[in-house]
């Protein structure tokens, strides 16, 4: 008789002892996805308010942020390529739109990064847009090629930009740096001082068409330059393996510019080292989804040069894990240069 109100007493305690167990053997999906999706805080550096590197980081941060809730991805005004390289540089949560000239001058450290060293913290993530440089004088002027400029007045884009340093590398390979006067205006104004007779040709390194020439060409007749041949001729491409031969995409300005051979600049994103690889993976797989690339044409037509095929125009340095990942998925050769170093 004394084992009865023992075993009645024990009978309770196990009940409620596996309801406990059991509930220790069932995952929690609300808890687990909270885990596995925690809130992550990035910073996009892009570029001038409304300029073309802001254009590109915020439609990045919108597409990301439709399929991945739990990234919060800021966008940043900055001076351009060469901040952007710093700051992704010494930041472990940002990533940055920048010229390829700058991505593989700051990761070796030269040119204007020699004096502070090699950026290793940053890695490619990939190309963004393809721009062409833009060297535009009157049609009626004796400007008729490059080394045509000496002894005048060039607006070059503004000073320390990625396009009035392409002049200035382009003329000293020539020989010719110190023989011209460089203007440091950039889009409308450079435009405009062309137009007004100010100097007597505009350079400017940017995407196709734009906005600034496509105004100027409302108002006069213009003429571009080849600048293909003399980059070709004084070893241009050799010095410089960031720029690309190429050529004015036909119909560019409805016309009113003859189609010429010229120099081609890649504009990539590049992210920090210790940015997780599975948010540069889940970034590449979303903008280059059908829905994902449309919202960036929208954003800037020019997006239309973010193709498979043109990515590894941007692997000048070691490619971030996560873009490596995407990268091999797509079955996109790696050269030994651009294979992770992490």
């Amino acid at each position: 008789m004394p084992k009865k109100p023992h075993a009645l007493w024990i009978l309770p305690v196990l009940i409620i002892l596996g309801a406990f167990w059991g509930c220790g053997d069932k995952k929690n999906p609300q808890k687990e996805d909270s885990k596995t999706r925690k809130t992550e805080w990035l910073s996009i550096m892009g570029g001038s308010i409304g300029g073309s590197f802001s254009q590109f980081a915020g439609g990045i941060s919108r597409v990301v942020a439709q399929h991945e809730p739990h990234l919060k991805i800021s966008v940043e005004a900055s001076a351009g390529s060469v901040e952007n390289t710093r700051r992704v540089n010494g930041d472990a949560e940002t990533l940055g739109v920048v010229f390829a000239a700058e991505s593989y001058l700051g990761y070796h450290g030269q040119e204007i990064f020699a004096a502070e060293g090699p950026k290793t913290n940053i890695r490619m993530v990939t190309l963004l847009f393809i721009a062409y440089d833009q060297l535009s004088t009157l049609a009626n002027s004796n400007v008729h090629q490059f080394e045509d400029i000496v002894g005048k007045k060039v607006a070059s884009g503004p000073s320390g930009s990625g396009t009035a340093q392409t002049l200035e590398r382009l003329a000293k390979a020539a020989g010719i740096w110190g023989e011209f006067t460089p203007i440091y205006k950039g889009g409308t104004a450079g435009a405009e001082a062309l137009q007004d007779g100010q100097v007597a040709a505009f350079q400017w390194l940017v995407s196709v068409p734009n906005n600034a020439i496509i105004q100027l060409t409302t108002i006069k007749s213009i003429r571009m330059l080849d600048l293909d041949a003399p980059a070709k001729k004084y070893g241009f491409y050799e010095k410089y393996p960031f720029y690309l031969s190429g050529a004015l995409p036909e119909g560019a300005y409805e016309g009113k510019v003859e189609p010429v051979k010229t120099i081609l600049m890649p504009t990539v994103l590049i992210a920090h080292k210790d940015v997780s690889e599975a948010t540069i993976y889940a970034l590449l797989k979303h903008v280059y989804a059908p829905a994902g690339h449309q919202a960036m044409l929208q954003v800037n037509q020019a997006a239309a040069d973010m193709t498979i095929e043109n990515g590894p125009k941007a692997f000048l340095i070691p490619l971030h894990a996560g873009a490596y990942r995407f990268w091999s998925e797509q079955g996109v050769e790696i050269p030994e240069h651009a294979k992770p170093v992490d």
